[in-house]
């Protein structure tokens, strides 16, 4: 039976061959993406309710991978898209409804951090801000966009802390400001939108931090902000593991050290270093997937996560990004001075592994509360 990982293993050796490309466009190509969608990579987490293939998280984050290690701006990319499913699952139904009639590979595309503010005016909300970030926006049918809520002219807040709306808008009632000039993840298009005083009608509106989805489904037991990282990890292990195959290649073909009589791939040193990396990418492999099928198996039995499972899994994108880090630093290292060019796939995989890493999800915080708990201690908030 033909899956969504098998098609996308099609494409993989295209998309790999075209690295350079996409990282010199900042965006990954029109017919590139259409032919993703039609592998089902945007509708992995579509209800099948509404025509999506309901892959499932663990297979989602398998085709995801798969991506990356062709292309880390391309792995990233459709990361981000397929995720945004289960963030418009908390729309009302008619409105999830509408917005995939047309076709469940639509794309959509936003941002988590509330950048904008939204005022209450009838039956709906008028919308201004502007968002950095915004991944795919380019190929997006619709955007959507975290604001706080403000009433006279100040935000609104519940025991101290804002109130946040998220607003879905369609693509042409916003503006893409080009922004995108980055150390690393160049081809996934991440500019900066834009939106001022436009009306949002309130059932193209919903709160999604401690919001109710309407959607069914496995996938939408577990909270899109839980999900984050989950996302993400599965990005930085591909682009960790192209990292390998490409030095890997390198000493295959027979490439020599300068002044040296022996070929690399027959250093002791090198193969050291070579095996050490797998090894851990390995560990970082298994740390993430085993906590992603035993969440799905919770989520699947409606089963509320443990405290601990809950912060564990905030934080394990945090370290499997130090673990891929080192990775690919270690093969960019043992490479040696080819490793410096542009052409060079490895530079490309450094650049792109340390900028994944300055993501939020990616970031060191979520370990406090992992420690915390297991001396008994209550944790504390973590960054949105």
């Amino acid at each position: 039976m033909e899956t969504t990982l098998s098609r996308v293993h099609d494409l993989v050796s295209e998309i790999n061959k075209r690295a350079p490309e996409i990282e010199s466009a900042r965006q990954l190509p029109a017919d590139l993406v259409a032919r993703i969608g039609q592998a089902g990579c945007f509708r992995m987490l579509v209800p099948a309710s509404h025509g999506g293939d309901d892959i499932g998280l663990p297979a989602a984050l398998r085709v995801i991978e798969t991506l990356a290690r062709a292309d880390g701006a391309t792995g990233w990319t459709i990361s981000v898209l397929a995720a945004a499913p289960v963030i418009l699952g908390f729309l009302p139904p008619a409105t999830y409804d509408e917005i995939y009639a047309s076709c469940p590979d639509l794309i959509s595309a936003g941002v988590f951090a509330p950048k904008g503010t939204a005022v209450r005016e009838g039956d709906g909300w008028r919308v201004s801000g502007r968002w950095p970030f915004v991944t795919g926006c380019h190929h997006a049918s619709w955007i959507f966009m975290h604001c706080v809520v403000y009433d006279d002219g100040k935000p609104q807040l519940v025991n101290g802390a804002p109130v946040m709306r998220m607003a879905v808008l369609p693509v042409g009632e916003v503006k893409i400001i080009d922004t995108w000039e980055t150390m690393g993840l160049r081809g996934s298009g991440s500019d900066d939108v834009r939106v001022r005083n436009a009306f949002c009608p309130d059932e193209y509106t919903f709160r999604l931090l401690g919001g109710t989805p309407s959607m069914q489904g496995v996938t939408f037991n577990i909270a899109p902000y839980d999900q984050l990282g989950l996302f993400i990890a599965p990005v930085l292990l591909g682009i960790a593991q192209g990292a390998l195959d490409e030095v890997t290649e390198l000493a295959a073909g027979g490439k020599r050290s300068a002044f040296s009589a022996h070929r690399m791939a027959e250093s002791p040193d090198f193969q050291e270093r070579l095996g050490e990396a797998h090894l851990i990418l390995l560990a970082a492999r298994a740390l993430l997937y085993e906590h992603v099928q035993s969440a799905w198996a919770k989520a699947e039995s409606d089963t509320p996560p443990e405290s601990l499972d809950y912060a564990t899994r905030l934080a394990i994108c945090a370290r499997v990004a130090t673990m891929t880090t080192t990775i690919v630093d270690t093969a960019y290292n043992i490479a040696g001075g080819s490793a410096l060019y542009n052409s060079s796939p490895l530079q490309r995989r450094l650049r792109d592994i340390h900028t994944a890493t300055q993501h939020v999800a990616a970031r060191r915080g979520a370990y406090k509360n992992v420690g915390a708990l297991l001396l008994g201690e209550q944790p504390g908030a973590l960054p949105v």
